[in-house]
């Protein structure tokens, strides 16, 4: 893998930049809240039917994502990203300063930006929280921008656009084969994949794999 001509470098944030299993439990807690203050039923039985309605979308989408879930239920994006807003990432979240400092030297010499399934204001705050300066990544696609989300195309191809290079000279680093590595290799990105537990017929879309996505400076060539 020729990683020379990479100009462009866009992350994925949850089980990427950071993992909190517990951050990343409150944004499906919103979403019972809403669910259950909208159907005025027990928390206990949203969760239950959230859980049903994501088994029953299982194997009829790409990729099963909170928002398409929420939509089997008659709410809009808009409104699962409301809920999704509520959490404050600040809680859960502390500043990484070897991220910081990773982040600041890839700065000097790629584009940076993040690909994410969040609001912009909100994916602000993740930032933030971990004490990185929005400045670092130039390069923001969120749902604000886009009207289909991952694992669609177009969040993918809108990065694409946005660097202003070819698709092979954008690199993408992210912890879902389904939700990340597939649509960003369909789209001709370079793919990294965070983590280690892939299906064979996931191998496909998986140019590396590291385990850290600070290691991503391994596989980049020296200044």
């Amino acid at each position: 893998m020729d990683l020379t001509n990479i100009k462009a470098i866009f992350f994925d944030t949850s089980d990427t930049l950071y993992s909190n299993e517990s951050l990343e439990a409150a944004y499906p807690q919103k979403l019972v809240e809403l669910l259950a203050t909208a159907r005025q039923i027990s928390q206990d039985e949203a969760k239950a039917l959230l859980k049903v309605t994501a088994k029953k979308l299982d194997g009829t989408v790409k990729h099963v994502t909170k928002v398409r879930t929420m939509a089997e239920l008659g709410f809009s994006r808009a409104q699962a990203h409301e809920a999704f807003c509520k959490v404050n990432p600040h809680e859960f979240l502390s500043p990484d300063k070897e991220l910081n400092a990773i982040m600041l030297e890839l700065s000097k010499k790629y584009k940076l930006g993040i690909i994410s399934n969040l609001k912009r204001s909100h994916m602000l705050e993740v930032l933030d929280a971990l004490g990185l300066s929005a400045e670092l990544f130039p390069l923001l696609v969120t749902e604000d921008i886009v009207k289909e989300i991952k694992p669609d195309h177009e969040p993918f191809l809108k990065a694409i656009e946005l660097s202003g290079y070819a698709a092979n000279e954008c690199l993408y680093v992210g912890d879902s084969p389904t939700k990340d590595m597939q649509p960003a290799k369909e789209v001709g990105m370079i793919t990294v994949l965070v983590g280690n537990n892939i299906a064979e017929e996931q191998a496909q879309y998986i140019d590396a794999i590291i385990p850290d996505a600070k290691k991503v400076t391994d596989l980049l060539p020296e200044s």
